[in-house]
C-alpha cells in the first residue's frame, strides 16, 4: 500500500431502518418457503407429515399447554448453536467471539455473534455462511433418519433467521477478494483501496431489491386481503367474491358471507403480485443507482 493509494472506507453494512423492514418481510416469505421445503422433504421420504404432539396424550389436557413449550423452545434454542457456530468459525480464523442480543429499530430482534479481529472478504463469506450450510448439511439427514419431522422447526427458522447473513454474503462478494471485512456488533465496515469499490451495475443488487420487494408486497397483500378485503367486501354488502381458481397458483382470494356460514381464503397468487412488484421495485432501484451513482464509499440500505 502506498501514499498515493491509501486504504479508505469502501462501505457499511448496517441494519437500517428501510433494510430491516425488507429483512422482516423476506425473514417471513423464507419461513413459510422453508417450512413447505423441509416439511414437504419429510413427508415426501417418510410418507408422514410433521406431528407437533410431544407430551403423552395420557397427560390429559396439560399436554397441549406442553407441546406449545416445546415447539416455542425449539423455535428459539436454534439461536444457540447458530450462533456458537458464527464463533467457531470466527475462532478459526484467530479471532474471538463475543455474543449479544438486540432489537433493530424496535422491529427485529436478533442474536449476534462480533469479534475485533479482521477478515479477508472469502474468510468472513465463510463466517457467515457456516450455521446455515452446518446445520441444513447435519439436520436434514438427521431428520429423515431417525424420522425426527420436529427437526423441521429450529431448520425453518435457522434458514430463515440466515437472512441478514445471505444479505451480507451477496454485499461483500461485490468486492475484491483482498479486501479487508471488520465486524462490529451492528454491521461491517469494509476497506480497501478506492479502485477496489464496485463499480457499475450489480447483479447480486438487482436480485437483492427484487427479493427484499416481492418478499414486503406479498406481505403487504396477505395482510390487506386477509384483513382489510373481508372488511370491506361487508361494507359493500358482498356476500361471495373469488379471485383466481382456488386450487392452482392463479388463486388469490375468497370470500364467502352468509348466514349459514363464513369464510376466508387467501392463496399462492399473492407472490405472484408480490413479484410483479418486487421486480418493478428493482428495476426503478436500478434506475435510481444508474442516475445518481455514490461520489465515495457506499451505503447499503
Amino acid at each position: 500500500m502506498t501514499d498515493a493509494d491509501p486504504e479508505q472506507v469502501l462501505g457499511e453494512l448496517e441494519l437500517t431502518r428501510g433494510l430491516t423492514i425488507q429483512m422482516t418481510a423476506i425473514g417471513t416469505l423464507g419461513m413459510i418457503v422453508g417450512w413447505t421445503f423441509f416439511a414437504g422433504v419429510f413427508r415426501f421420504v417418510t410418507g408422514s407429515g410433521v406431528s407437533f404432539r410431544f407430551a403423552p396424550e395420557a397427560l390429559g389436557w396439560i399436554a397441549a399447554p406442553i407441546d406449545v413449550l416445546i415447539v416455542v423452545f425449539l423455535g428459539t434454542f436454534f439461536l444457540v448453536p447458530h450462533e456458537w457456530l458464527h464463533g467457531l468459525a470466527i475462532r478459526y480464523y484467530g479471532g474471538e467471539p463475543r455474543y449479544g442480543v438486540g432489537v433493530a429499530h424496535f422491529i427485529l430482534p436478533y442474536a449476534y455473534a462480533t469479534t475485533d479481529h479482521e477478515f479477508s472478504r472469502n474468510e468472513f463469506v465463510v463466517v457467515l455462511l457456516t450455521p446455515l450450510v452446518t446445520m441444513t448439511a447435519v439436520g436434514v439427514p438427521a431428520m429423515l433418519a431417525f424420522g425426527w419431522g420436529w427437526l423441521a422447526i429450529p431448520l425453518t427458522l435457522n434458514a430463515a433467521g440466515a437472512v441478514a447473513d445471505v444479505w451480507m454474503t451477496v454485499a461483500v462478494l461485490r468486492y475484491p477478494e483482498h479486501v479487508r471485512i471488520v465486524d462490529h456488533e451492528t454491521g461491517v465496515r469494509i476497506v480497501g483501496r478506492a479502485t477496489d469499490a464496485p463499480r457499475g451495475l450489480s447483479v447480486t443488487a438487482v436480485v437483492w431489491d427484487a427479493l427484499a420487494g416481492a418478499a414486503v408486497a406479498a406481505l403487504a397483500t396477505f395482510v390487506l386481503l386477509a384483513v382489510g378485503g373481508p372488511v370491506l367486501l361487508t361494507a359493500l354488502g358482498v356476500e361471495s367474491l373469488t379471485v383466481g381458481t382456488p386450487g392452482r397458483l392463479t388463486y388469490l382470494f375468497s370470500f364467502l358471507n352468509t348466514p349459514e356460514e363464513v369464510a376466508i381464503g387467501v392463496g399462492p397468487g399473492v407472490f405472484a403480485v408480490g413479484g410483479v412488484i418486487g421486480l418493478t421495485y428493482a428495476l426503478a432501484r436500478t434506475y435510481r443507482r444508474r442516475r445518481d451513482p455514490p461520489d465515495d464509499g457506499e451505503s447499503f440500505e
